[in-house]
């Protein structure tokens, strides 16, 4: 419905037009430059009541039509669809350097428009964003993969380890390997109680060739896998009898990977098929765990990296490995339990030697 004339906004030659008010649109621009939230609020304040909330929604509802704001509204709209598809693309390319020529030319936009427009609508710049997401990946990571620092750095686009190194402790205060332990003693807390005890040695035997856990372990590849290897070594014992009742079932860890392996009375000669290793009587810390086997390699990590080195030992040159007390076929999950045997030295014992 057209204003009436005497209050027809004007145009910048003094013409009147209809599509504005004069208290809104003189000579050719807006009297104030508010915004639509800004408006809705100005004129709430002059509805007084119950009534406010409903004026207040009907604002919101009749005040994006109006051309005054409709346009900067289509406007603000386009940007957001480019700037999503923006974000999309830094996701997916999250170790890779950011071309800001490279990302405007995805949304058809010049590069100083894009960068003007990409900090209004995130809130910071374009490389506030990409440090801000890559330091966040690598937070997560550190909560949930065994991945190296090293591995982390060239996932998420650094040029070294020690270059993610300072950028993580500048944005979070803390370095990497600190942020990750504070997480594990969180997690592992009751669980990061150790017995010391004096371990006698056991003779075990462990497949030579196991096929790759590629995997973290929990997903169905992996523990096809791993049910696959330790089939084969139970079927080898059995063959050779070599199972009795005093027959325990290990995995011995090297280099974090976990290898089947079972304890025999005597000393064997290795073969084609299996290796026969000893594992030398000494100190060991032994971590006792209840439930799934999957958080086996975590509590690992756990120890290595948070109680090992605040602890009064260091690691000995023995295997660590896990001893499965017994199996889901007969017990629930829940009530799984198993052991991790770290081997130790005193580091009391290495200052004597060195001396």
């Amino acid at each position: 419905m057209p204003l009436e004339t005497s209050i027809c906004g004007t145009d910048k030659n003094g013409f009147q037009i209809e599509d504005y008010c004069i208290y809104c649109y003189k000579d050719g621009a807006f009297t104030n430059d508010v915004t639509m939230e800004e408006m809705i609020r100005l004129c709430a304040q002059y509805v007084k009541g119950n009534s406010q909330n409903y004026a207040i929604a009907n604002m919101k509802i009749q005040y994006p039509r109006l051309k005054r704001w409709a346009r900067k509204e289509e406007t603000q709209h386009a940007y957001h669809k480019s700037i999503n598809q923006v974000l999309l693309y830094i996701q997916e390319h999250l170790n890779e350097p950011t071309n800001l020529k490279t990302l405007a030319d995805i949304v058809h936009i010049s590069p100083y428009h894009f960068h003007r427009i990409f900090k209004s609508t995130i809130g910071e710049s374009l490389a506030e964003y990409v440090q801000r997401l890559r330091l966040e990946y690598v937070a997560e990571q550190l909560k949930t993969s065994h991945f190296s620092l090293n591995e982390l750095a060239e996932r998420a686009g650094y040029s070294s380890e020690q270059a993610l190194s300072r950028a993580f402790k500048k944005y979070f205060n803390l370095p990497p390997s600190v942020f990750k332990a504070s997480f594990l003693e969180e997690k592992f807390n009751k669980e990061l109680i150790p017995r010391i005890c004096r371990v006698a040695e056991k003779n075990i035997i462990m497949l030579r060739e196991t096929e790759p856990d590629i995997l973290s372990r929990g997903s169905k590849i992996t523990d096809a896998i791993e049910q696959r290897n330790w089939q084969k070594l139970y079927m080898y014992a059995m063959v050779n009898r070599l199972l009795s009742e005093s027959s325990e079932s290990l995995e011995i860890i090297k280099d974090g990977i976990f290898y089947p392996a079972l304890t025999t009375t005597t000393f064997l000669t290795s073969d084609d098929h299996v290796d026969s290793v000893q594992l030398s009587e000494g100190t060991y810390a032994i971590f006792t765990h209840i439930g799934n086997t999957d958080r086996l390699p975590e509590l690992y990590d756990a120890i290595i990296h948070y109680w090992l080195p605040t602890s009064k030992y260091v690691l000995s040159s023995g295997f660590p490995y896990i001893k499965y007390l017994n199996h889901a076929s007969v017990i629930q999950e829940s009530e799984l339990l198993s052991e991790v045997y770290i081997p130790l030295i005193d580091k009391s014992q290495l200052q004597q030697k060195a001396q």
